[in-house]
């Protein structure tokens, strides 16, 4: 319950800042969740850097707060109820008010769960981390696990509960929170097109499932889901709509600058996203300008420039935080089992495309690449040439709504802006696929519909907000009608999922909430220095990255392969979980580990561990690990966690922790 009167009570505080600084500024209200919010993110970004984020959480909360009393002092009670009404009037800002105080309510009721690997093992697990820590997981020496992630998600969580205590369903709504903002800065529309303005926030909600390939009959995640996506592609193009709202004007240009570096802490490859996003705002203020381009040019220059070196200064700000903090880690950006450098990935990418010493596995990929652009299903109408089409029917009718000049050639080079970016991010996918994936997922195209569909979905969104910018006469507010009902078409003829954010998805939570319950048990015992090797026989890693997220200890990864523990090792790999078999039974398991006991009690001292979880045994544990555990072990056991007393001692592993029986 208090995470949801915080989130509240910050989202009335957020509302009533936006109202106050629109009706001071002449801007729309609609415009500035997004900014605030990414400001937000920016000042607990910066009071992270010194292991400050709660102090950052409260300078925010102050922030907000300093602008109701200023506004109370100069304004008036009556001027700021005023700002207040003229703000809700608005039907952007409304959509997103309601929009996310509907989310918050709806998620604390169902309290939806992550389940997903990747939300395990990186993207829920870092905001986790953070919450409880209240420090940037790479900081911290048991949240290196998580450190591969940027921070941009996290901090949005750690925004909305600060106080310590976690909560996955407030992670969950927290990124809607992100999204929702998004959209309403591509409906700031003024009051007297608020038809439009409602049309484009419901054809951009729909878009993560119109640009998506969720299998019929499954769970869709769009909104349920703590990975990067949902939020690379709505701050991609709300970044652009927050400038085809406000850019124009002297200062609000700036505004933009906040969401950029956000979208650039984001994921790795939002470096190039917030790049394209500053060309392509370039590329508007050079031909969109009401001057020769000769006299446009040297300010179009500036902006974009200075926009560039916003994304450039946080690309590198996390980079450089990241290797001071772990000096010990290997930190340096590099693509690859080989480590080349981005610099050398490209130049021999290049090479490659251009037929210089191309082989025969680029040579796949790319024609696996050219194939898939024209049969890869990407949106619900099919392939990526329909996605490229439909979009580009949207550029059309936001070009012939837009009045001559000016506003059309804004259209114009938006959409040639992006579409050449979109180009230049497809060869550079396919480059990634040679040097950054094995030869298998290379040419299987690994994740294609989850690395472009963000592209798209924040390319139709950019068109739609340019769509009901020009839509002035009543003919071009048809057009904007038409695009959102073919949306909402498509959506409602192939689209429609069983369950999602909507609804309860209890049944994908049985495992889960097995792993937790014992975890639970475990944890009574357990504290953050403790370092803890975990064995489930028969899993498939599933349970042991439960565990790995839900454990308050460090998980130590396990081995894969052959071990020789006596001065030597023979045919063995760093791995994380571990299934322990025996030689002659090495196909037993999917994934083995040949392993007797005098390994199992080396490694443990090797790794330093201080404890064993037996989650699940098997025959092979109990006819031969026995004697190594207080009490012997048998195949049937509930998850057990040992202490582990030393290589030797007489019993090496004394009992902990006894979970109750669960799902097997």
């Amino acid at each position: 319950m208090l995470h949801l009167l915080y989130a509240l009570a910050l989202l009335l505080l957020l509302s009533g800042a936006c109202a106050v600084l629109a009706d001071t500024g002449n801007i729309s209200p609609a415009a500035l969740p997004l900014p605030l919010l990414s400001g937000a993110v920016a000042v607990l970004y910066l009071c992270g850097i010194p292991g400050l984020l709660r102090v950052g959480a409260v300078l925010v909360l102050l922030a907000l707060a300093a602008v109701w009393v200023a506004a109370l002092v100069k304004m008036r009670p009556a001027g700021v109820l005023t700002a207040c009404k003229n703000a809700l009037s608005v039907p952007g800002f409304v959509l997103f008010l309601g929009g996310a105080a509907f989310i918050w309510v709806l998620f604390f009721v169902q309290q939806p769960m992550f389940t997903q690997w990747d939300e395990f093992t990186a993207w829920g697990l870092a905001p986790k981390m953070m919450v409880e820590r209240g420090a940037f997981y790479v900081a911290d020496p048991v949240n290196l696990k998580a450190s591969f992630t940027y921070p941009a998600t996290s901090l949005f969580t750690f925004l909305f509960q600060p106080f310590g205590q976690w909560a996955e369903w407030a992670c969950l709504a927290a990124v809607d929170t992100l999204a929702l903002a998004c959209l309403a800065a591509a409906a700031a529309l003024p009051r007297d097109r608020w038809a439009s303005g409602v049309l484009v926030f419901a054809a951009g909600f729909l878009l993560p499932f119109f640009f998506s390939a969720t299998p019929t009959g499954s769970y869709a995640t769009q909104y349920v889901n703590a990975m990067a996506d949902l939020p690379m592609a709505m701050l991609f193009g709300g970044v652009l709509c927050l400038y085809f709202a406000v850019g124009r004007r002297k200062y609000a240009y700036w505004l933009t600058a906040l969401p950029l570096a956000v979208l650039t802490l984001t994921k790795d490859i939002c470096f190039a996203y917030g790049l394209i996003a500053a060309f392509v705002i370039g590329l508007d203020l050079l031909f969109a300008a009401d001057k020769p381009l000769k006299k446009a040019f040297p300010q179009a220059l500036l902006k974009a420039g200075a926009l560039a070196v916003v994304v450039l200064a946080a690309f590198l700000s996390w980079g450089r935080y990241t290797a001071a903090v772990t000096p010990t880690a290997d930190t340096a950006a590099s693509v690859g089992s080989e480590g080349l450098s981005y610099g050398a990935v490209l130049v021999g990418g290049v090479k490659q495309l251009l037929g210089i010493g191309r082989t025969e596995k680029f040579a796949q990929i790319m024609s696996a690449m050219g194939s898939a652009f024209f049969t890869r299903r990407i949106c619900l109408l099919g392939s990526g040439v329909l996605a490229v089409a439909a979009i580009t029917l949207v550029a059309a009718a936001a070009w012939l709504a837009a009045g001559k000049g000016a506003p059309r050639r804004r259209v114009a080079a938006a959409y040639c802006g992006l579409a050449f970016c979109f180009a230049a991010l497809y060869l550079f996918h396919l480059i990634l696929y040679y040097y950054n994936f094995s030869d298998l997922e290379g040419l299987m195209l690994k994740d294609y519909d989850r690395y472009l569909a963000p592209y798209y979905q924040a390319w139709m969104l950019a068109m739609l907000c340019l769509l009901a910018n020009g839509a002035r006469e009543r003919l071009a507010q048809l057009a904007v009608s038409g695009a959102a009902a073919v949306i909402l078409a498509v959506y409602c003829w192939r689209g429609v999922p069983v369950a999602g954010f909507w609804s309860n998805a209890d049944s994908l939570y049985t495992l889960r909430t097995d792993v937790q319950s014992h975890a639970e048990t475990m944890n009574t015992v357990l504290d953050w220095p403790d370092r803890v090797l975990v064995i489930s026989q028969g899993d498939d890693a599933t349970r042991w990255y439960y565990y790995r997220y839900e454990l308050t200890a460090q998980v130590v990864n396990g081995f894969g392969g052959i071990y020789i523990h006596q001065g030597e090792t023979q045919d063995r790999w760093d791995g994380d979980f571990m299934n322990l078999v025996e030689s002659e039974s090495s196909t037993l398991y999917a994934y083995q580990t040949v392993c007797v006991p005098d390994t199992l009690v080396a490694y443990m001292a090797e790794k330093d561990c201080d404890y064993i979880l037996i989650d699940r045994a098997d025959n092979y544990l109990q006819d031969n690990f026995s004697p190594l555990f207080e009490g012997g072990l048998t195949n049937d056991m509930p998850p057990t966690l040992y202490h582990f007393e030393g290589a030797d001692a007489a019993v090496p592993f004394t009992l902990a922790a006894v979970a109750e029986r669960g799902v097997e």
